[in-house]
């Protein structure tokens, strides 16, 4: 029965791959026209989305790395530590990204660090809903 129930969550995870995939292509591409910009094609976005990925992901390992051993020497917890970086991380996001919003759409730095504020404010406003239906729906169990 474990077995199945593994399997199970594997297919769920991998076909919610794409939708995932789809919707911050669509948060991207509205980003971009809320900001003046062209809108790229959906797998030009796609493209820049993963390129982004990847670029952060390799940022953020080394800002994990680099932070821990700050926390190890001073004797902070790991879940401080953990909060730190994605503190630290925020900022170091905005510069990767607006550079490859402006490297490979062509436009500006600046406006690449607008693409970066609505897109993050657009994944704000659906985590926020999303949170607010989850609050709604305990309460009313409760």
């Amino acid at each position: 029965m474990g077995a199945l129930v593994a399997v199970g969550f594997c297919v769920v995870l991998v076909l919610l791959v794409p939708l995932v995939l789809y919707l911050l292509t669509y948060v991207f591409r509205l980003a971009c026209a809320l900001c003046g910009v062209a809108r790229p094609s959906v797998l030009a976005a796609s493209g820049i989305i993963l390129v982004n990925f990847l670029a952060d992901a390799v940022a953020l390992t080394i800002l994990e790395k680099v932070v821990g051993a700050g926390a190890n020497a001073v004797g902070l917890p790991r879940w401080e530590s953990w909060i730190i970086t994605r503190f630290l991380d925020l900022p170091v996001d905005l510069v990767i990204s607006s550079a490859i919003h402006a490297g490979l759409m062509g436009i500006k730095f600046g406006k690449g660090l607008e693409i970066w504020f609505v897109q993050r404010l657009i994944q704000l406003g659906i985590v926020t809903v999303i949170g607010f239906v989850v609050l709604i729906v305990y309460l009313i169990q409760a």
